[in-house]
């Protein structure tokens, strides 16, 4: 059980470490220089991160019963769509 525990407590940290750095990489500014190298390197980072949290955080939404796994899994879908948005938008 404890090993369970454990695990569960991994996927939620990879869920919750992957939104957040995410929407922090979309309020990163790019100096002109660097603009051609690293901001596509910074918005495929930013794609897969947010995507990590999305089925993550889809999985505990959809899968848990509970209302506290319901904000669980919904701050995960949150940050990866605002993540997102804030890619696509410009």
């Amino acid at each position: 059980m404890e090993s369970l525990a454990l695990l569960v407590s991994l996927i939620m940290l990879t869920m919750f470490v992957s939104g957040i750095a995410a929407l922090l990489l979309t309020f990163r500014k790019t100096r002109a220089l660097s603009n051609v190298t690293l901001k596509p390197l910074q918005r495929i980072l930013t794609i897969v991160l947010a995507g990590i949290s999305l089925v993550i955080g889809h999985q505990i939404y959809n899968n848990v019963n509970s209302v506290g796994g319901k904000i669980i899994g919904g701050f995960g879908i949150a940050t990866a769509l605002v993540a997102l948005y804030r890619v696509f938008k410009k």
